[in-house]
């Protein structure tokens, strides 16, 4: 069974094990340490299944906004409706914080990414040109606005449905 739990010191081998894998600026444990530890305006979230990290969500809380920093699953794992379970979570806990919009931003060249982030309703909204400084690739900029919607509300259960309690994606 899939378990989002805050990340804490314990899950950092395995959330650093993973960030090596998937992400070309890969954050460092010391990075990850100050963020699980500065309190109310973080959220990080590990998914895990038979206690080993499979995924991990870290979002920031900016006055009436959500900014999600960073978002990581295990390649093994990818097509597991992973990532989808951990923005559910991090969308709902921003509604009950009362957070009104919520971005991120996603590589360019990352359709998988975007695909999702646009399942949730994220549209792009600006490109900072150049931003990751290992390849100079383009960051897309989206924002999903109105949480708390009546749209935005339904949509979130629409994609919770999808999924069955072992994180297998059904139905549509």
């Amino acid at each position: 069974m899939i378990c989002i739990e805050t990340m804490a010191d314990t899950h950092l081998d395995e959330v650093l094990r993973i960030e090596q894998e998937i992400s070309g600026i890969p954050w460092s444990r010391k990075l990850f340490e100050g963020e699980i530890t500065r309190g109310k305006d973080r959220r990080y979230r590990v998914a895990t299944e038979d206690d080993v990290v499979i995924g991990y969500l870290g979002m920031l809380y900016v006055v009436d906004e959500a900014h999600i920093a960073t978002v990581g699953v295990a390649p093994t794992r990818w097509g597991h409706q992973i990532a989808t379970r951990l923005l559910l979570d991090a969308l709902d806990a921003a509604h009950k914080n009362g957070t009104k919009d919520c971005t991120l931003e996603v590589r360019a060249h990352n359709e998988r990414a975007k695909r999702l982030y646009q399942r949730f309703g994220f549209a792009p909204v600006a490109v900072r040109r150049g931003y990751y400084h290992d390849n100079q690739e383009d960051a897309i900029i989206m924002w999903l606005y109105d949480l708390d919607s009546s749209a935005e509300l339904a949509r979130r259960r629409d994609i919770a449905a999808t999924i069955d309690d072992e994180g297998q994606a059904h139905g549509a």
